[in-house]
């Protein structure tokens, strides 16, 4: 039986493919190297907050919501998957976005003026914004839309919530299946790490089915101990809504925070080059916020002899590819 017993809405093409980067492997002289490819879940452009919306839309349907609200920043992967899901199910989508490095009409925001997505920027003083400041500019716009006649379901960033989580606790079991297929023994899952849900999701389902995985967040936005702060919450608080007889504490989660650079959203000179390296070995495009920044620190830790040749790791490809189209001063 299935761990997530949720009402769940069909948004994406699963299981998404796992299989090895042996030409990679071979660029870097390290381990084998085994890729997730969340990239091609199929909903606007593919991404891993595909598996997080299908349970949380799933309970808006349920509950007559018409209209959905969120935030991230401009270039938000989430914010554009949030988007075509709404058109997709008959909703009318709405973004409160935080001003990001790139504002132009160009990546995630060209296909958010395709979908028509009603989208709205604001100036902050950090990121990190979008999961405090920006849920009352949400609230606010809520209030707006009831005034209208609409049903508004105002939706956290990156659907982090417990709901959200879930789709990544079905995730773990879907790679566990695969591994077990594959005959794979793989010691190390690594992901970028933003605002937390998808690692949260990943420890609590290796967790409850004994996989013996590692789960490493490559933090791309807040510091070590903040960032180990939130999954573990978020693994505790997804448990009980799974009514899972389990709990993490802080030992039990592996994050970095050695590769964000100088914030949220800004390329670095290592994450522009590990973009060109999958490129080129792998012909897989990773994208500058997240997975180029996971990618880099993968490769470092590789680099340090702390995942050797003889482990076996699982890079999370979450997507994002079209925010690469914005950044094109800096990867070009």
């Amino acid at each position: 039986m299935s761990i997530v017993q949720l009402p769940r809405v069909s948004l994406g093409q699963f299981p998404t493919p796992l299989h090895e980067l042996s030409r990679l492997s071979e660029t870097m002289g390290g381990p084998r190297i085994f890729v997730k490819r969340d990239d091609l879940t199929g909903l606007a452009l593919g991404g891993n907050k595909c598996r997080k919306l299908e349970y949380v839309l799933a309970d808006a349907q349920q509950r007559g919501y018409d209209t959905l609200i969120t935030s991230g920043s401009s270039q938000s992967n989430f914010a554009l998957q949030m988007a075509a899901a709404a058109r997709k199910l008959g909703m009318e989508p709405h973004l409160v976005l935080v001003k990001g490095v790139h504002v132009e009409t160009q990546g995630n925001l060209l296909l958010h003026d395709i979908l028509a997505s009603s989208v709205t920027i604001m100036e902050v003083s950090h990121p990190s914004e979008m999961f405090n400041t920006m849920p009352r500019k949400m609230n606010q716009l809520a209030e707006e839309l009831r005034v209208k006649g609409r049903n508004p379901l105002v939706i956290p960033a990156g659907a982090f919530n417990p709901l959200g989580t879930a789709g990544w606790v079905d995730a773990a079991e879907e790679i566990s299946r695969q591994v077990r297929d594959q005959r794979i023994a793989v010691r190390y899952v690594v992901v970028a790490n933003g605002s937390g849900g998808t690692q949260a999701g990943l420890i609590l389902g290796f967790k409850e089915l004994k996989a013996p995985f590692d789960v490493i967040g490559i933090s791309v936005l807040n510091g070590k101990q903040e960032a180990t702060n939130i999954v573990v919450d978020q693994v505790n608080e997804t448990a009980g809504l799974l009514n899972l007889d389990l709990r993490v504490s802080s030992d039990e989660v592996a994050v970095y925070d050695d590769y964000i650079g100088e914030g949220y959203g800004m390329p670095t000179k290592e994450s522009v080059e590990a973009i060109r390296v999958v490129a080129q070995a792998e012909a897989i495009f990773l994208d500058p916020v997240y997975t180029g920044k996971a990618m880099a620190g993968l490769m470092d830790l590789i680099g340090k002899g702390q995942i050797t040749k003889r482990d076996a790791v699982l890079f999370i490809h979450t997507g994002g590819v079209a925010a690469d189209f914005a950044y094109a001063e800096e990867l070009s």
